[in-house]
Parts: structure tokens; sequence; C-alpha cells
């Protein structure tokens, strides 16, 4: 399965109150982590992002964090097509310490669809061939 790796940076804007990472934006993180790996696949941006005929929402997000992420700090953020369905495509991106100790992990699952009737249709072989 298609795998990518960068480093992040965690941000001012990206912590709460308590100077921690806020919940959903450890889930944008993951997701522009996840954005770049497409970027540099076979199937590109315009296959994934920009296709005329499909699109690929959001149906499940989770995280789980190990242990707290503050503002300046920088995690290797590893992202893994953990599963290709009939239908969907589930992302894993985990975010790690410089001492390589887990942080958080992200887990999204996006359904393909029709962009003219909006129902689920198969993964396109082009999708399956750059993510597999």
């Amino acid at each position: 399965m298609l795998t990518f790796e960068k480093t992040v940076t965690i941000r001012f804007e990206d912590a709460d109150p308590a100077g921690v990472v806020f919940y959903p934006r450890a889930i944008a993180l993951a997701h522009g982590v996840v954005e770049d790996m497409i970027r540099q696949s076979a199937i590109g941006w315009a296959g994934w992002f920009a296709s005329a005929t499909h699109a690929a929402p959001l149906r499940r997000a989770e995280a789980e964090f190990s242990q707290p992420m503050r503002p300046g700090e920088s995690f290797t953020a590893r992202a893994v097509v953990e599963k290709l369905g009939e239908t969907s495509v589930t992302f894993g991106v985990g975010l790690y310490a410089g001492d390589g100790a887990p942080s958080a992990q992200v887990t999204t699952v996006h359904v393909l669809i029709s962009k003219s009737t909006g129902r689920p249709v198969p993964l396109t072989p082009e999708i399956r061939a750059a993510f597999g």
C-alpha cells in the first residue's frame, strides 16, 4: 500500500487554551499529510480531488492521542493507505515525536461517490493502482 512521510510542525493556531493541539486540528494536520501523499502519487491531485466524475468525501474520522503535542514542536508524520474497500479508502497517519514515541494516530475513511448522483461508486482502476 502507498506510504508517505514528512515533518510537520505544530503552529500556534493549532493549540487550545491549554497549549496542546486542539483535537480537530490534529485531523486537519493529518488530512494535509494525506493530501501531500496523494499529490505525489500516480493518481495525483486531479485524479482524487479534482475529478470531473467523482468525489471522495469523508465518511469517518477518528484520532487517538498518546502524548501532548505543543506549538513549536516538530513531528514525523507517516501516512499510509491502510485499506482499499469496494467504494472506500482508509488512510492512517501517525504523528511521532523526535524520540520516535507515538503522539497521535488519525484514521480517516473516504467514500468514492458519483458527482452526478451522490451515490457510492467502485474505486477506479487508477485509484487502486495508485494506492495499492
